[in-house]
């Protein structure tokens, strides 16, 4: 059985050749009047669907066209429209031949037993049929022309509504489109990705005018590596293929560079062939700067944390380390007090009196670094400092690398904190190291004056006029790319592995050497090394003070005193040095005895020594125990380290003096008979 579809509409057309061809009929169609004609004057067609409402040829023509022929009339023909719906439509549709009018939609199974039933039942007269016509052919077309004049009149209304919404949804579209406004644009691009328009926005975000930005998108992008997988989505986005939004990397009119977050949706014809591409982009920059400056922040805040966990670490190793070296300070100087000065004896005790001092200003270094303490500073040579880095530099730098020094005594001292001068000079030699630990090569450190005036000035015009000590540290190294050498001084910036370095090293090198109203540069090149310059102002004229030598006779007395420390090994060492100098001395271990003990007597002691970290009651509560009983008590704490407590505070609270441990024999008991003194002045006022 043999079908002709008349239908303008693809997609109908498509839907009723799959419905009927899956119930085997063979099937033709035809998107006109016209060409269904042509058809089936062909290939004679047994039944003919068709719509009313077509280009070219409409179905009531097709059908009047059909009824005419006398070769063709017989054919069953049915109308199928969803525009035709009235009963003077369907009226007309019979009166021009038609066997059967039906409305859209319907479901297949009913439009295919509709079918079956018109070719069953269709049987008409050709004469009756041609004589009817003839008779009411003037009735037919003056009844068609109205009909279609309505259906016209009707179309023409709904396309002059469809336009003026048309209208207005453009209108609104564009007013919106060109109210964006400060981080958003609109654009398109055709399907080459050249730019065809974009909204007047375009200027506040990346600087150029509609005009200016209708180049290949490609020409505005950087070098940023992100890009190429961008050009990807554009190039996806040219096949019609939707894409999530992704970010891009462009340059701004100005040359710097913004980050866009784009949102594309590529615009198909009909064919599904692309024509264009519409996207909005918004200026992200800040947002993405902002999230690198939090991610910065937390990672300073865990930097930060973990230097404090290090400084409370460095705290306790203070404290105990002190202790451990105070015994040692006091018993060597009561060993070089058995020897003659200039004897193999007193030449050993004075070297582990050296070793024992180091020792102590290590500690002091750990506490400057780890809790960033201001660090007094007085008159230094800086060579006897080099000296020492290096010493230390050549029992524990492998033999790869060769240290070579010009360390020549200068004749002017600087004004620095020795500590941070060793701490500079470590970090830059330590860095050095590193810098040829694979390869080996020469480590070169020297020292030398420079004078500036006048005559060089304009070679180093951030300098003021003077002396400055120039230190120099220089490797042979791997060197510092270029692109590093503008931020090797910023905090937490460094190139080594995770586990090898914080980034603090050099940081902290720049805020001591500026802090000393110094000047630090560096030069270097790839593979080749790289050159420290430090220029440090000397001491422009400083008189020696001659420091009159203490005398045991000096620190002698016969005041009664009372200790209390914990560390029974330190308590029995102060007791023999106080004893020493005549004092009788009551030693305690536990604050709370000898805060019974003083209870018994107050007025027994001339003064109190104790220690600060005791268990059951440290020196502060001590203190103020024995004070609330006997306000004139002259009191000296003593601690290895505390942070409850400093000089300033302990003097505010009452306490005469405030000594930090290891000290000397000496150091202890000219403080002693300092207090004691003052006490007395006191007394006689």
């Amino acid at each position: 059985m043999k079908v002709l579809i008349v239908e303008d509409d693809e997609d109908s057309r498509i839907l009723l050749e799959f419905a009927l061809g899956e119930n085997h009929y063979e099937i033709l169609s035809a998107e006109n009047g016209k060409i269904a004609l042509e058809l089936t004057r062909k290939h004679l067609p047994d039944i003919i669907i068709s719509d009313i409402l077509m280009p070219e040829m409409d179905g009531y023509s097709l059908c009047k066209a059909i009824m005419s022929d006398k070769t063709l009339c017989h054919i069953p023909f049915i109308f199928y429209t969803a525009t035709y719906t009235e009963a003077e439509d369907k009226q007309l549709a019979l009166n021009l031949g038609a066997t059967k009018f039906l409305v859209k939609p319907m479901e297949i199974e009913s439009l295919l037993l509709e079918i079956q039933a018109v070719i069953n039942n269709h049987c008409i007269k050709q004469t009756e049929l041609n004589h009817n016509i003839e008779q009411k052919e003037l009735i037919l077309t003056t009844d068609y022309a109205n009909i279609i004049a309505k259906k016209l009149n009707k179309k023409v209304r709904d396309l002059e509504k469809e336009r003026e919404q048309l209208s207005k949804s453009e209108s609104k579209y564009r007013r919106l489109v060109e109210a964006l406004r400060d981080n958003y644009f609109f654009y398109t691009h055709d399907s080459n990705a050249y730019f065809t328009y974009t909204s007047p926005s375009i200027q506040n975000v990346l600087g150029y005018t509609q005009e200016e930005f209708q180049q290949h998108f490609q020409t505005y992008l950087t070098d940023n590596g992100m890009n190429s997988y961008v050009i990807s989505k554009f190039d996806n986005g040219l096949k019609g293929i939707v894409q999530h939004p992704f970010e891009i990397e462009i340059f701004h009119k100005n040359g710097r560079k913004k980050r866009l977050y784009i949102t594309e949706q590529p615009i198909l014809n009909k064919n599904g062939n692309i024509i264009s591409v519409e996207g909005i982009a918004q200026d992200i920059t800040r947002r993405i700067m902002a999230e690198k400056e939090l991610a910065s922040a937390h990672e300073r805040l865990e930097q930060a944390q973990k230097m404090e966990a290090i400084g409370n670490l460095a705290g306790g190793i203070a404290h105990d380390f002190n202790n451990i070296l105070m015994p040692i300070f006091g018993y060597i100087d009561m060993i070089k007090s058995e020897f003659s000065e200039g004897s193999k004896g007193w030449e050993w005790s004075t070297t582990v009196q050296t070793a024992a001092t180091r020792a102590k200003e290590l500690v002091q270094q750990i506490l400057t670094f780890s809790r960033c303490k201001e660090q007094e500073k007085k008159k230094v040579y800086i060579q006897s400092i080099a000296k020492e880095v290096i010493k230390f530099l050549q029992s524990s730098i492998p033999k790869s690398i060769e240290i070579r020094q010009s360390i020549y005594p200068v004749k002017n001292p600087i004004c620095a904190n020795p500590i941070q001068m060793h701490q500079v000079l470590m970090n830059l030699c330590t860095n050095a190291y590193h810098a040829m630990r694979e390869k080996g090569g020469i480590l070169a450190v020297s020292l030398s004056e420079i004078d500036i005036s006048s005559d060089n000035q304009f070679e180093f015009p951030e300098f003021k006029e003077g002396t400055y000590i120039r230190i120099e540290v220089s490797d042979t190294g791997s060197g510092i790319k270029k692109e590093h050498m503008k931020k090797i001084f910023e905090p937490y910036f460094t190139t080594k592995s995770k586990n090898e370095g914080t980034g603090l090293g050099l940081s902290v090198v720049h805020g001591i050497i500026t802090n000393h109203d110094g000047h630090i540069f560096v030069y270097s090149e790839p593979e080749k090394g790289t050159t420290f310059l430090i220029y440090i102002p000397v001491i422009q004229s400083f008189k020696k003070k001659d420091f009159p030598k203490l005398q045991n006779k000096e620190l002698n007395g016969t005041e009664r005193l009372l200790i209390i420390e914990d560390d029974d090994v330190i308590l029995e060492l102060l007791k023999k040095q106080l004893t020493s100098f005549g004092y009788q001395v009551v030693a305690i271990s536990c604050p709370v005895k000898a805060f019974e003990i003083f209870s018994q007597n107050p007025q027994q002691f001339d003064l109190v020594i104790s220690d600060m970290t005791m268990p059951k009651k440290n020196g502060i509560s001590l203190a103020q125990d024995i004070l609330s009983i006997r306000p004139d008590i002259p009191i000296v704490l003593c601690t290895g380290f505390s942070e409850l407590i400093n000089k300033d505070t302990a003097i505010a609270m009452g306490v005469k003096d405030f000594i930090m441990k290891p000290m000397s024999k000496y150091e202890m008991g000219k403080v002693v008979r300092d207090v004691l003194d003052a006490d007395e002045q006191y007394q006689k006022v």
